[in-house]
């Protein structure tokens, strides 16, 4: 895994920074300096500047390093940092966080259940299927029909993501309406609600 910060000096290998085994965040935020108009040319990288005629000269800021850096230098600023494992994907080993760390990093407010809101999304997507239907109807040419079933379809599975949400009780917080409002909107698109 490359990493790479641009500096003043131009683009340099990032500093090691003693991190959380277990989530792999930084300790300390490290703050880099901010990029302004005058001290973009002093990245080491270069700029052109091109004549538009009678509109004057226009300054447009190529950003490109210098070189690209290659797999010794990654092999070098590993050495140098002391990193010296192993970085690759182990799909059958665990995560680096918990569950638990996932929830916590999801703000409180998007936990609350409000069935207002709720009802007001199964009521814009069970119009926007009938102004769907309407509106093929009406026009009913044949090259209409492809668009329409892939835009009716996308609305079923809206229909069915509303429906799924009712399942897994994150609609809202009365089973009784979670229940029902889940068989209406899967039995319209025939996909069982308990299966």
């Amino acid at each position: 895994m490359a990493s790479w910060v641009l500096s003043q000096c131009g683009l340099r290998p990032f500093p090691h920074v003693s991190t959380i085994p277990r989530t792999r965040i930084a300790a300390k935020p490290i703050k880099l300096p901010a990029l302004t108009k005058n001290n973009i040319t002093d990245l080491g990288f270069g700029s052109t500047r091109i004549s538009s005629g009678r509109f004057g000269s226009w300054g447009v800021k190529v950003s490109a390093p210098l070189r690209v850096a290659s797999t010794e230098d990654e092999e070098e600023r590993m050495r140098i940092n002391g990193d010296e494992e192993e970085i690759e994907f182990d799909p059958g080993s665990s995560p680096p966080f918990k569950l638990s760390d996932v929830k916590a990093a999801i703000p409180k407010h998007c936990w609350v259940k409000d069935p207002w809101r709720s009802m007001s999304y199964v009521v814009r997507d069970v119009v926007v299927v009938f102004g769907l239907a309407f509106a093929a109807v009406c026009i009913n040419k044949w090259y209409v029909w492809p668009l329409y079933w892939v835009a009716q379809g996308t609305m079923f599975w809206a229909l069915f993501v509303l429906g799924h949400d009712c399942g897994h009780g994150s609609f809202s917080n009365n089973q009784k309406m979670n229940s029902v409002v889940g068989h209406l909107l899967h039995s319209s698109i025939l996909v069982p609600y308990h299966g």
